[in-house]
This record gives C-alpha cells, structure tokens and sequence, in this order.
C-alpha cells in the first residue's frame, strides 16, 4: 500500500482545512482506514453523520469531507489510489471492500467520532482497518471508540 499521496504544497489538503487556533487544548491526533462494502462518495457519509449543517464541510473534487467536532475535525478522505499492489488489491477483493476512506480526529474528540463512525456503518456497513503496513489490528464500528 503506497500511504503517500501526493499534492503540490507541503500539508495535506485535509491539514490546510483545520480551523481551531494552534492554542486550543488538543489531544493526539489518531488515524484510521474505514473500508465500505458500497461505493460511496464524502457527501453521502456527511448525509449520515447528525450533526448541524454548518459543522459540516464537504469538498466534492477531492473526495473528501469534514465535520467539526469540539477540538479538531472529524476528516474522511478518499484512499482507494493509495492501495495500489497486487496484495492491497487482493485484500480489498477477499473482504469485498469497494471503497476505502482515511479518517482523522483528535483523540480529545473520540467519543463524538465514534458515533459518527457508528451512524456511517448503520448506513453502510463496513469496518475499520488500523492506518499500518499490515492493516492491523481491525475493528467493528461498535469495538471503536
């Protein structure tokens, strides 16, 4: 799996959209892959998501989706090019996954992220994988948070 994407500035374009100043209390930042049994796109995972639409931010060309939680944001971003080998592919097909997203949040914002992982899987099904070479360890929707 190639975890490097590329992009033409230094940040990530998930990185340049954070909105709290660098003096709000902040945790970890903790990184997973969410693989879905569907194909979807970031706006129908942010449909899903209960929160008020102006926590809510969606960036249609990219992919990619956030929602703003108490300290940081709640980031999902498509990584199907990232999973590029003959094994990523081979794992993609034997767990039937269609679509793989990264996601982000700060770990002071769990609790809030888990439940909006938890309404993407009433919605969608799937599971999520650790952000590591291997994949591993993985859990159910319910198991996080």
């Amino acid at each position: 799996m190639n975890t490097k994407k590329k992009y033409a500035g230094t940040k990530k374009p998930a990185q340049k959209m954070m909105t709290k100043t660098q003096s709000a209390p902040r945790g970890e930042i903790e990184e997973y892959l969410y693989m879905l049994p569907v194909e979807v796109r970031a706006e129908d995972l942010l449909e899903v998501i209960e929160a008020p639409q102006e926590k809510k931010d969606v960036w249609h060309e990219l992919d990619l989706m956030e929602v703003k939680l108490g300290h940081d944001g709640l980031i999902f971003e498509n990584f199907m090019d990232c999973f590029d080998t003959k094994s990523d592919q081979a794992f993609l097909k034997e767990n039937g996954v269609k679509k793989v997203y990264a996601f982000s949040y700060d770990s002071l914002d769990k609790a809030e992220a888990a439940k909006a992982v938890r309404e993407i899987h009433a919605a969608f099904g799937g599971f999520i994988a650790s952000d590591t070479k291997d994949l591993q360890p993985v859990y159910q929707p319910e198991e996080f948070g």
